[in-house]
């Protein structure tokens, strides 16, 4: 093999600074070929200098000078590629391929700079002297350098200075860094970092959430009144405000003045049962629980607490409360709960309908029922939801609808603007129409309720009348209709992100045959639910790992955590989620996650699914058939 191929391969071989491998370990390679006869010329390296000596007969032969993969080498300015014939009067000098001596980088936020220091700044390459010979290969071979500290530190400094950097260098780092090298990348400059701003913000004494505490009670457990709800007594300080906090400037490594952003401050608005102090305590003027609700607007009360010690059923009546309702017992057939505070069921819930503004508990069974939770809130989530799908279908709608007119300018052809949207939502985007309807249900249910809608709401009602059928979109005569939609769109989804108010939770044991829905999380802590309708506007939790889902349909504008969905010959569950869902067991179901399709026949365990924003499709653990 050529000793010009080997080298190849060697310079071929995956190998990095970690091995430590030095030219002069390598053993010397016998490159001198063809035998020096009587009067040929000859090269030769000597106290590492090049000798090149003519031919002394007229038989003899010009000496041959083979390239070295690990050299660059110049024969009178001219790059050696393959060997070549020399003469003593030739100017020959050579060149290493060498790696960086030292690297320089600044940090992504322009605030540090830092120093590499590579074995290479510490070398130096000599021509290894080797006999003469006619055909002959330079060697180098490695000898330690001599380092002039000042003047290397000096140059590093200017590279650095060349960089654009304004701030001071760390020569102390660079020179102990030069005679105690760690080939490490050490800091030897840095801006001023910004002192972040902080918002005001709410520290909370009191828990939001329900306890369930067991005592004893003359050496028996109780049982009965295990569920504690936070209460507090007239006088306590419940919260403590603070205000926002300034940052202060900082500086990058380039000189440039970093502002940090503007704090957001907190709007508290008390109701007349708390008294905020001039120092930010939030008091409890009446015994009773706190509460805490709102999102760009916070509002702190104390609820008063109505109890029922038994059922709710004809002897009590339906129950309408400015406040908590409790009720010790079961809510029985054709009954009606609501409150604007929350509400507690330590019993079972049959064939009636709860409302409440804040949290629902039942620490039981729900049974052919409707449970609402955050009233408008939920209906807001609801609308986020479709809203959502809309804006995501609109713009594909819209892609597709500059494709396709391209297409017939080119081929010269007339259309009109209505007949290609409606061909294109009948045949591609069958989705559009369906969110349209769904989102004029939910909003006729918000006038139903007698809820005031904002202008966005009606600015987006307007756009999207078209859109309800087919023949609404043929009558779309410019394309600024798109734009439009697009537009109003994307400011009722601004408009609702500020406004959504404070999540309600659900938590419940079981449910059968019913309609639970809020603006936040759904927990269920049991046996799991059939044949019931699920919404949340946050996420689903099913905590108990065999807790099942079987028909019905649950749905989630952000995750949804599931345990046992479907079986095997029942009716198939529909599972909707706008980020990702996680299950532990799956038989049968159909899932969407925002606009994508899937549906699942088979066994899987363990499933994860996530919706990819930017190449809008669902990504699985598992190889499942996309629709």
């Amino acid at each position: 093999m050529p000793n010009n191929d080997l080298i190849d391969i060697i310079k071929g071989l995956n190998i990095d600074d970690s091995t430590k491998v030095n030219i002069k370990d390598f053993p010397s390679i016998d490159s001198n070929q063809g035998q020096l006869e009587k009067g040929d010329g000859y090269i030769e390296v000597r106290d590492h200098q090049i000798f090149v000596i003519n031919p002394t007969e007229k038989s003899g032969k010009q000496p041959t000078l083979v390239s070295n993969s690990q050299l660059q080498i110049y024969i009178n300015e001219a790059l050696l590629k393959k060997d070549q014939v020399v003469f003593e009067n030739d100017d020959i000098r050579w060149e290493v391929k060498q790696k960086p001596e030292y690297e320089i980088s600044i940090s992504k936020e322009n605030l540090e700079v830092f120093l590499q220091v590579y074995r290479e700044l510490y070398r130096r390459y000599i021509l290894k002297d080797k006999k003469r010979a006619r055909r002959f290969m330079f060697e180098i071979e490695v000898v330690e350098k001599q380092l002039d500290v000042e003047e290397v530190v000096s140059q590093i400094a200017e590279n650095i200075v060349k960089r654009g950097v304004r701030v001071e260098i760390n020569t102390s780092a660079i020179i102990q860094e030069i005679l105690d090298p760690k080939f490490e990348q050490i800091l030897v400059a840095e801006g001023l970092p910004i002192i972040p701003a902080k918002d005001g913000y709410i520290e909370q004494f009191f828990s939001s959430k329900i306890a369930e505490i067991f005592e004893e009670v003359d050496g028996t457990v109780d049982f009965k009144n295990r569920i504690k709800i936070p209460t507090v007594e007239a006088g306590d300080v419940i919260a403590q405000i603070f205000e926002p906090r300034d940052g202060k400037t900082g500086l990058n490594v380039f000189g440039d003045t970093l502002n940090p952003k503007s704090p957001k401050k907190i709007v508290v608005r008390p109701k007349p049962r708390v008294k905020i102090s001039d120092d930010g305590k939030v008091i409890a003027l009446l015994s009773g629980r706190p509460s805490l609700t709102g999102s760009s607007v916070k509002q702190f009360d104390i609820m008063e607490t109505y109890e029922v010690f038994g059922d709710v059923d004809m002897t009590t009546g339906n129950i309408f409360f400015n406040g908590d309702v409790v009720v010790r017992g079961h809510i029985k057939d054709n009954m009606r709960v609501e409150c604007s505070g929350s509400l507690f069921v330590f019993g079972n819930v049959y064939n009636s309908t709860l409302t409440a503004s804040q949290n629902i508990y039942v620490y039981g069974n729900i049974i052919n029922s409707k449970v609402n939770g955050g009233q408008f809130g939920m209906y807001y989530s609801r609308v986020y939801k479709v809203i959502q799908d809309l804006l995501v279908s609109i713009k594909r709608l819209d892609d597709a609808y500059l494709q396709l007119r391209q297409a017939l300018n080119n081929s010269n052809t007339e259309y009109k603007i209505g007949y290609i949207l409606a061909t294109l939502v009948e045949t591609k985007f069958k989705e559009i129409t369906k969110s349209v309807n769904e989102f004029y249900q939910i909003i006729n249910e918000m006038v139903e309720s007698k809820y005031q809608l904002p202008i966005p709401f009606q600015i987006v009602l307007n756009a999207l009348k078209k859109f309800k059928d087919f023949e609404g979109i043929q009558s779309i005569a410019t394309e600024h209709s798109l734009k439009s939609i697009h537009f109003s769109i994307n400011e009722l989804i601004q408009k609702m992100e500020s406004d959504i108010q404070e999540e309600s939770d659900i938590t419940f044991f079981n449910a059968n045959l019913s309609q639970i829905k809020t603006n936040g999380t759904i927990f269920v802590k049991k046996e799991g639910v059939i044949n019931t309708i699920l919404f949340a506007g946050d996420a689903i939790q099913f905590e108990k790992s065999d807790a099942v889902i079987r028909g019905g349909k649950v749905e989630a504008v952000n995750s949804l955590d599931a345990a046992i969905v479907g079986t095997e010959k029942g009716k198939a569950p529909v599972l909707y989620a706008g980020e990702s869902i996680s299950i532990k067991e799956i038989n049968q179901a159909q899932i969407t996650l925002k606009n994508q399709t899937i549906y699942i026949d088979e066994k899987f365990e363990h499933l994860e699914l996530k919706y990819d924003d930017k190449d809008e499709r669902i990504e699985s653990n598992k190889r499942l058939p996309i629709l």
